[in-house]
């Protein structure tokens, strides 16, 4: 698994941002964010969001990550 930290704010424009998370419910989101906040590697982050979202592959998900939040392996 990958670790970086992502912010919640951060984390929040690009749901918005890429229209991600629009199939999940509110207990689904906080889900998420609470995920966040402890320090979720980023690898899992783009599993919830893929679960709940349309569009866009787990890959293309974690793609998009990483690059917004300038990660390097």
């Amino acid at each position: 698994m990958n670790f970086t930290k992502i912010s919640t704010d951060k984390l929040y424009f690009l749901c918005n941002k890429y229209q991600w998370y629009t199939g999940g419910d509110t207990f689904q989101y906080e889900l998420l964010f609470n995920e966040c906040r402890n320090g979720a590697p980023i690898d899992r982050l783009a599993t919830f969001i893929y679960v709940c979202s349309r569009g866009y592959s787990e890959k293309e998900i974690l793609e998009i990550l990483k690059k917004e939040c300038h990660y390097n392996d």
